[in-house]
Order: C-alpha cells, then sequence, then structure tokens
C-alpha cells in the first residue's frame, strides 16, 4: 500500500514538472478591428488570447483623429540622401499628400502596410473616372498628382536603411511609374541621430500614438495612412493593410481641395503582447519551476532512505522456519 501511494505521487510530481515547464502560448494582441467581425466560437483554453493588463505600455497604441489639424512645416529632417530639410521643404509645390508611418526593421506590419499601398497605386494612377462627376477623366500618379511621405519612426535610422527600404517600395511600381513616384515620395530620417523630437511633433500632430517596447526592441504602432492638403492640414484617414484604388482616388481628390472626410477602415495594431516576457511573470514561472524541482529531489531522497531502511530491517531478522518443522 505504502508503494503504490509513493508511485502515485511521483506521477503527480511529474505531472507537475511538465506542466509548469510548459512554455507560454505566445500570441498577438487583436487591433480594434476585431470588434467589428462576427463573433467567432468560444477558443479552447489554449487556444485563448491573454488581455494586456491596464499597466501595458502599448496600450496606447492607437489614433487619435485630428481632422483639420496642421503638420509642424518647421519640423527638421533628413531625406533619405542625408539632405537636411523640413516638412514644409518636403510639402511645398502644390500637391496633396499621403503620410505614413514606419521604419526598417518592423518586424511585420510596416512591410505589410506598405505592400498594400504599393499594390493599389498602379491602379490609382489609371486614367478613370474623376470622383466629382462634373468633371472628366482624372489620374493620380505619385510624383505628377500627389506626394506620399514617409516619417521613419526610428531615431537611430541609417540612411543606408532608410534608402534600401524606399527602394524596395519603388521597385514595387510599374517601370513607367518610377521616376515620378522617386521623385514624389521622400523618406525623412531624424535630422540628429538618436532625437526623436521632430518625429513625435508630427506624430502628436496627427494623433499617431506610438511607443518603445524595449523588451522586444520593436515600435508599437497603428497603421495608417493620413492624407494631407498641401499645406499640411489633415483631411483624412485610411486604415488598414490593403487600400480600395477608388477610396483612395477620392481621398487624394478630396485633400487636393482641402476638404475633410470621415476616416475608411479598421486601425490594425503593430505590437506583440507575451504575457511570459513580463519580468513577474517570469520570476513567478522560474519559481514555480525551482519548486517543483526541488519536490521531485526530496521525494526520491525520501524513496531512497525507505528503501535503505527496508534493506537493513530484513538483514537483522532471523531465518525464517517452516511450519512443522522443529
Amino acid at each position: 500500500m505504502a508503494s503504490s501511494s509513493i508511485i502515485a505521487l511521483a506521477g503527480t510530481a511529474g505531472a507537475l514538472v511538465l506542466a509548469v515547464a510548459r512554455p507560454a502560448p505566445v500570441r498577438a494582441h487583436p487591433g480594434p478591428e476585431a470588434e467589428a467581425r462576427p463573433a467567432a466560437p468560444a477558443a479552447a483554453p489554449d487556444d485563448q488570447i491573454p488581455v494586456p493588463p491596464p499597466t501595458y505600455q502599448a496600450n496606447g497604441v492607437t489614433v487619435d483623429e485630428h481632422v483639420g489639424g496642421r503638420v509642424p512645416l518647421d519640423a527638421a529632417f533628413r531625406t533619405q540622401d542625408g539632405t537636411p530639410v523640413t516638412l514644409g521643404d518636403v510639402l511645398r509645390g502644390g500637391l496633396p499628400v499621403i503620410l505614413t508611418f514606419n521604419y526598417s526593421d518592423c518586424p511585420m506590419l510596416c512591410s505589410v502596410q506598405l505592400n498594400g499601398l504599393t499594390a493599389a497605386l498602379p491602379k490609382v494612377g489609371e486614367r478613370g473616372a474623376s470622383p466629382d462627376r462634373d468633371k472628366g477623366d482624372v489620374q493620380f500618379r505619385v510624383g505628377v498628382q500627389f506626394r506620399i511621405v514617409t516619417i521613419d519612426l526610428e531615431p537611430n535610422e541609417t540612411l543606408d536603411k532608410a534608402r534600401a527600404m524606399r527602394q524596395r517600395y519603388l521597385e514595387r511600381l510599374p517601370e513607367d511609374h518610377r521616376a515620378a513616384a522617386r521623385a514624389g515620395w521622400t523618406f525623412l530620417v531624424a535630422a540628429t541621430p538618436g532625437d526623436a523630437a521632430a518625429i513625435h511633433r508630427v506624430a502628436d500632430a496627427v494623433g499617431f500614438r506610438y511607443t518603445y517596447i524595449k523588451d522586444r526592441a520593436e515600435w508599437a504602432h497603428p497603421a495608417a495612412l493620413i492624407l494631407l492638403s498641401a499645406a499640411g492640414v489633415v483631411t483624412r484617414y485610411l486604415y488598414g493593410i490593403e487600400f480600395d484604388p477608388r477610396v483612395m482616388r477620392e481621398s487624394i481628390y478630396k485633400a487636393g481641395l482641402a476638404e475633410p472626410a470621415a476616416a475608411v477602415g479598421f486601425m490594425i495594431r503593430c505590437y506583440h503582447y507575451d504575457p511570459g516576457a513580463n519580468s513577474h511573470a517570469r520570476a513567478g514561472a522560474m519559481a514555480l519551476r525551482i519548486g517543483a524541482a526541488g519536490f521531485v529531489v526530496l521525494l526520491f531522497a525520501a524513496l531512497g532512505v525507505m528503501y535503505l531502511q527496508r534493506r537493513a530491517t530484513s538483514k537483522r531478522r532471523p531465518p525464517a522456519v517452516p511450519n512443522g518443522v522443529t
């Protein structure tokens, strides 16, 4: 009876060690766009997405729409070629602007967003019906009818990385669009490496909320195209990673008229919540593992002592005499 109890206890301890040592699942935290989706069937316990606590530093990653707000034209940057400029210098020329915030080492969302943008640009650039029915056919080509300005979120971004990033997306455009796009799509990096003041000024002006996650060495940020008039006034927000060419044409047209419009799409945010990455969670998991390991060591030590005691007792007993033998 005692042996079976010990075996059962050992099995329980082993199961405890396996349960504690099992790594926590790594999940991405959903953006607000999930609220608009139909309710999904209840997930199994292992498939549930953990909700970040209120103190999680990336909870504020969002966009506070400032339609009618104006970007700071005196904010100083460098272009991808290293030329010192202000935002006003880049916007000069009377064309509406698509403003984006990205960086080269973004683990996923930046490339997905810019891929979606470059996929839509050729269709936006085709000649077609004007959003204003009273006008004839029009086309909207980057560098001709509008500009794109991408502000790099990483204040330590090198010019080489900025140029390579820009070139990667220019090459996705049709060959006959590239020359104009090269002149009309500007990547801006911090005027002084490491100085994020100008980046924050522009982001704050348009309500673009982002933060740095030190544990993961990533910038947590939303995905948004922000339409500006030629004077730098916010006219519309386009959210998501795929963009309807018809909506983009209308948005560019309205930005050219400095006419405000309602936001379109569902906001997606780029950040990763890993409950196991929290220092308290790591400490708790480590304590449980150490405790479980210590329990197993004590269990086997107790089994060894019991075995030695039983063996010593058996040696001290007199030999058994068969029944009937005198």
